[in-house]
């Protein structure tokens, strides 16, 4: 009996613990609307064709921000595969532009308060900085381990996910990013 009540209890820990149901490539991606540093909302629909709230119009002329692709990373302060990771993505952020990809990073499951200092000691600047205090984005895009890099084409399907931290990141990157040309 006692057996099977730890079977049943690791169960019910590892349902609790992974996503119901990670992203997959080729789906459209799970709308997100979070707060940037300078507290406007930032909304995924603005850049690429995705389903998604009302949108946040700029400059009140009605023109979005459309763009060939984005690279959507969810990290934490306290990831050290992240810190390593969030420096090559904001040095390759000119790169992506030119290209008319956007780099947004996204801290999971904490405010600004709790890695804002963290981004200024790693000189991480040039990215979109979110916010996902409540970790909601994060669980639609099936965060259960950090880093994760979702790679967002314009038609606001996803073309490639990394998982984790990766040898040669920066050419690896770069590779995944010519997905969001094609």
């Amino acid at each position: 009996m006692n057996m099977l009540l730890s079977s049943v209890f690791l169960l019910v820990a590892l349902s609790l613990a992974a996503p119901a149901v990670a992203l997959q490539v080729n789906e459209t991606a799970p709308p997100i609307s979070l707060r940037d540093s300078n507290n406007d909302f930032f909304y995924l629909s603005n850049y690429v064709n995705a389903p998604q709230p009302p949108l946040k119009i700029r400059g009140g002329k009605g023109e979005l921000d459309k763009v060939k692709g984005i690279i959507v990373n969810f990290f934490s302060s306290t990831c050290k595969p992240c810190k390593n990771e969030l420096p090559v993505l904001n040095s390759l952020v000119d790169e992506f532009e030119k290209k008319s990809i956007k780099v947004v990073i996204i801290g999971y499951k904490e405010n600004f308060d709790k890695f804002i200092d963290m981004l200024d000691e790693l000189k991480v600047d040039k990215p979109i900085i979110l916010a996902d205090p409540y970790g909601k984005a994060g669980e639609k895009y099936g965060v259960y381990g950090l880093p994760l890099t979702v790679f967002i084409g314009a038609d606001g399907k996803v073309k490639d996910i990394i998982k984790g931290e990766l040898p040669n990141i920066g050419k690896v990157l770069r590779e995944k990013a010519k997905k969001l040309l094609k």
